[in-house]
């Protein structure tokens, strides 16, 4: 991502991958088969060359993704010892990390998802509530006894 070069899937089964250059006449390509039917991929050809201009290289990068966003911030939230990082500080680190710009909707859902990420969803912190009200009465009556 830190060049900016972008690639897209030219062909994706259960057996075979097979990415291109998103710019046509590009050189760069990587070619996967499934190892065994196992989980992962092994690679059997990758030209790691970038034949493209540089001036069509696009600075807002599709593999960007907010998950990939998200799994990159996840890990600095743990470290704010609580403060919450903005959408703004996410778009700058990500342009300064690996030179990408990226819109702040997509810095907020990836914010969003870093966060669900360690400490679940909406839907699952709103279900512990009730258990968390419980503790607090039984804490507060043994106080009071």
């Amino acid at each position: 991502m830190r060049q900016n070069f972008e690639w897209k899937v030219k062909r994706s089964n259960k057996t075979t991958l097979h990415l291109v250059c998103l710019m046509e006449n590009c050189t760069w390509k990587l070619r996967a088969v499934r190892r065994d039917e196992g989980t992962y991929f092994q690679v059997r050809s990758f030209v790691n060359e970038h034949t493209c201009p540089l001036e069509e290289i696009h600075c807002r990068h599709r593999q960007a993704s907010v998950v990939i966003i998200g799994e990159v911030i996840a890990p600095r939230l743990q470290q704010q010892d609580g403060r919450l990082m903005h959408p703004k500080n996410i778009i700058v680190d990500i342009q300064s990390m690996y030179g990408i710009q990226i819109m702040y909707s997509k810095a907020h859902t990836a914010l969003d998802y870093a966060l669900s990420l360690l400490y679940g969803t909406h839907e699952e912190t709103f279900q512990l509530l009730p258990s968390f009200g419980y503790v607090l009465e039984q804490k507060k009556s043994q106080h009071n006894h």
